[in-house]
């Protein structure tokens, strides 16, 4: 469970004023947002939408609110300032199936006892696409010759630079440096994009989570000159941590809502005009700091996992349904020194 020394007054008062301002802030720039949506390029980021560690992935990537451990950088990355330790992570997962394969690695360093630095990669990449140099059609049958086709990859790679400070005994801010590289093909293109979020706590066992990805807008410029902008995404969480003495462990439940402005109507679960929004909730439980089990939904869709942690060195699994397509398997693991 959480604990933190009382502030005085004041400071409590100054951090639930940055909050409000933080609020008011991120409405602003929703309208703003929702009026230019039309020139976005949608999906141009969604490789980035994957997530990152098994934890978060179990508890249906309500995790923005939550967000304390290596990983952080990536959900919220104010939650990097709750380092107390140097920690490393790895993850692997095949997505559909074997179709898609998505790897991440972080790294996280503090620097006091109120800021850390953290490093995230992330990389997703499908193999052996069939390229083509043309085809004809005869009598409604497409014919090709079959020593034209190259088989070619799609590999999307990010890497996120974190820095986060305590700036009282409630409140931490974070951001990220994010270095952008797609390629598909001969093809390729370049972008660099920003990150800011807020992690505060609201009481003692609640705590709400902001984080605003590409908050500048990011551009990505390809070789041919041809450019794609991605969005901002706001995600908003709360989470709620209790002790349950019965059980000898903890339990987390947390709420999340990513909020967007491209425009994509039907392809995420709620939307009004331009803006839409997808949804995530999840549970966790964590018996004696050592056994975790864990389970949500992400945009309806079921997940689950499981973690243990044995002398600093923890491993994940989740699970994810998928209502069309092949579950999703996912295996994480880190070492904290």
């Amino acid at each position: 469970m959480r604990t933190y020394a009382i502030g005085t007054t004041a400071r409590r008062t100054r951090g639930g004023r940055l909050v409000r301002c933080i609020l008011t802030l991120m409405f602003v720039v929703s309208l703003t947002l929702a009026s230019g949506a039309h020139a976005a390029n949608k999906y141009a980021g969604e490789f980035l939408t994957h997530g990152v560690g098994a934890r978060a992935l179990g508890m249906g990537s309500a995790f923005v609110a939550v967000a304390d451990d290596v990983t952080s950088g990536y959900w919220n990355p104010a939650g990097i300032a709750d380092a107390d330790a140097r920690s490393v992570h790895l993850m692997h997962s095949e997505t559909f199936g074997d179709v898609v394969n998505y790897d991440t690695g972080a790294y996280v360093h503090p620097l006091s006892a109120d800021a850390a630095l953290a490093v995230t990669v992330i990389r997703l990449a499908v193999d052996d696409i069939p390229f083509t140099g043309g085809f004809d059609v005869v009598d409604g049958d497409v014919q090709y010759n079959e020593d034209d086709i190259v088989w070619e990859s799609d590999s999307e790679m990010a890497a996120l630079i974190t820095y986060a400070r305590r700036s009282s005994e409630r409140l931490r801010l974070g951001g990220n440096l994010k270095l952008i590289r797609k390629s598909i093909g001969n093809y390729s293109c370049y972008g660099l994009g920003f990150d800011l979020a807020a992690k505060y706590d609201v009481t003692r066992r609640t705590t709400l989570g902001i984080n605003v990805h590409d908050v500048t807008t990011t551009f990505l410029v390809w070789d041919t000159r041809e450019r794609e902008r991605i969005m901002p995404t706001v995600k908003v969480g709360v989470a709620y941590t209790t002790p349950v003495s019965s059980m000898d462990g903890v339990v987390t439940a947390a709420v999340d809502a990513d909020v967007r402005f491209e425009n994509r109507l039907l392809a995420d679960e709620y939307h009004i005009g331009a803006i839409s929004a997808d949804t995530h909730y999840g549970v966790e439980f964590v018996y004696r700091d050592m056994v975790g089990v864990r389970t949500g939904l992400a945009m309806g869709q079921l997940t689950a996992g499981a973690g243990l942690n044995l002398a600093g060195f923890t491993v994940d699994y989740a699970f994810g349904k998928h209502e069309y397509l092949d579950s999703s398997h996912r295996v994480s693991a880190s070492y904290g020194f």
